[in-house]
C-alpha cells in the first residue's frame, strides 16, 4: 500500500541548523527563553495577539528571544520570529493591517516582513489543507510506536501510542511549508529556533533545529512539526516520517531546561485554568472531552513548568483566560475567528501583565527590552 508520508523534497540544501548563541549590544540584559505551543490555526491567532501584547505591555518583542521552541501552530509563529518578522507585524498581517502597519513608527522592517506583505493571512487560510495525492494507510499508521507504547509505557506518551494505532492522514502541510519559505526560502536561521516533531517511526520526540536533530530546512521542520495525526500526512525527512510534536507534549516546554536562561515566557493555547461558557447541548460531550484533553495538557505542563523552574528559571505562563475562550470555537482548526481571537488575545495579555503577581517577569521583560 502506498505510504501517505510526503515526500523529502532532495532539491533543498541541508543547511547547518541555527545553533549559536544571538549576539546582544548589552551583554547584562536578561536572557528570555520563548515557548509557543500546540493549537491548530486559532492557536496561531492566539499566539499571535499574546505575543503583541507582550510587545505593547513591556516593550519587549518576541523576535529578541535567545531560544525559541515552537510545537505544531507555535512552529508557525516561531518560525516567522526567527525569520527575523517581529510581532507587532505578524499581529498586524494577521489582522489584515500589515501594509498600513510597515511605514509606521517601531522597528524597521527586515526583508522578510517585505515577503510576507506581498500576500494576505486570509489567501493563506483559503488554501490552508489541500488534499495529498496518495492514499493514506487506513489503520496502523505506525506499528513500530504501538509496540514501543506496549513496552515502555511510563517513557512513552498516550498520544503517541495512539497515533500509531490511528490512520494517516490525507491532507497536505504543504501550504504551511509556504508560507515559511515565502519569508525564509532554503536553509535555517542564524536565531536558535527548535521545531518540535515526533518521529513516527521511533516514537521519539525531535526537536528540528538543535544540533543533535537532521538537518532540514525551516519549512519542512515546521511542516513536520504541524503534522496532526489522522489529519495531515506525515512529512517525511532524510526518509523517516514525522508527525506533530503536540503528540509528545502541546508545549514541549522541558526542552528549556538547563539553557540558562533568565526567564522562559511560555505561550500555551490548549490549556486554561478558566472554563468555556456553558455550551448548547449539542456541544456537551464535545465540551466534556476538550475539558479532559485540558485537564491532562495541563498536567503535563505542571510537571514540565516544575522542571524548567528547579534548574533556576522562573516561567511565566499565559493561557487563555475566561474572556479568551469567548472568541475561541470549539474547532481550533477553523479560521473564521482568527481575527477575533488574535486581538482578544492581545487585550488578555496586556491586562495580566498588569497584575501585581506578574510585576517580577514583567519587569524582566521590560529589562530585556531597555
Amino acid at each position: 500500500m502506498a505510504k501517505a508520508a510526503e515526500r523529502d523534497d532532495e532539491s533543498l540544501p541541508q543547511a547547518p541548523a541555527g545553533e549559536g548563541l544571538r549576539e546582544r549590544g548589552a551583554r547584562n540584559r536578561p536572557r528570555i527563553g520563548l515557548v509557543l505551543g500546540g493549537g491548530g490555526v486559532i492557536g496561531n491567532a492566539y499566539i499571535t495577539g499574546v505575543l503583541e501584547g507582550i510587545r505593547r505591555a513591556t516593550g519587549w518583542d518576541a523576535v529578541d528571544s535567545e531560544l525559541t521552541v515552537g510545537t505544531s501552530a507555535g512552529s508557525v509563529n516561531g518560525g516567522l520570529l526567527a525569520a527575523g518578522v517581529h510581532s507587532e507585524f505578524l499581529f498586524a498581517h494577521l489582522c489584515g493591517e500589515l501594509e498600513r502597519a510597515l511605514p509606521g513608527p517601531g522597528p524597521q522592517p527586515a526583508e522578510s516582513t517585505a515577503r510576507l506583505a506581498r500576500s494576505r493571512d486570509r489567501d493563506w487560510m483559503e488554501k490552508l489543507y489541500p488534499p495529498i495525492d496518495q492514499m493514506p494507510r487506513p489503520l496502523l499508521a505506525s506499528p513500530r510506536s504501538v509496540l514501543r507504547g506496549l513496552s515502555r509505557p511510563r517513557e512513552t506518551p498516550f498520544e503517541v501510542w495512539l497515533t500509531g494505532l490511528l490512520p494517516e492522514g490525507n491532507r497536505s502541510t504543504r501550504t504551511i511549508g509556504e508560507i515559511i519559505e515565502s519569508v525564509w526560502a532554503k536553509g535555517f536561521p542564524k536565531r536558535r529556533f527548535w521545531a518540535v516533531a515526533t518521529d513516527l517511526e521511533s516514537g521519539r520526540r525531535v526537536p528540528f533545529g538543535r544540533l543533535d536533530a537532521p538537518r532540514t530546512d525551516l519549512s519542512r521542520a515546521v511542516r513536520a512539526s504541524c503534522a496532526i495525526p489522522s489529519f495531515f500526512a506525515p512529512v517525511r525527512v532524510k526518509g523517516r516520517r514525522f508527525v506533530d510534536g503536540g503528540i509528545w507534549s502541546v508545549s514541549n516546554l522541558d526542552l528549556v531546561e538547563g539553557e540558562g536562561l533568565d526567564l522562559v515566557v511560555c505561550v500555551n493555547p490548549l490549556s486554561s485554568v478558566d472554563a468555556r461558557p456553558a455550551p448548547g447541548l449539542g456541544a456537551h460531550i464535545l465540551h466534556r472531552l476538550e475539558r479532559a484533553a485540558w485537564g491532562r495538557f495541563a498536567r503535563r505542563l505542571v510537571e514540565e513548568r516544575r522542571r524548567v523552574e528547579a534548574r533556576g528559571t522562573p516561567v511565566l505562563i499565559l493561557q487563555p483566560t475566561a474572556a479568551d475562550l469567548e472568541t475561541i470555537p470549539m474547532n481550533w482548526m477553523d479560521p473564521r475567528p482568527r481575527r477575533q481571537v488574535a486581538r482578544r488575545a492581545l487585550e488578555t495579555t496586556i491586562e495580566t501583565l498588569k497584575r501585581p503577581e506578574s510585576a517580577k517577569l514583567a519587569g524582566l521583560l521590560a529589562g530585556a527590552a531597555a
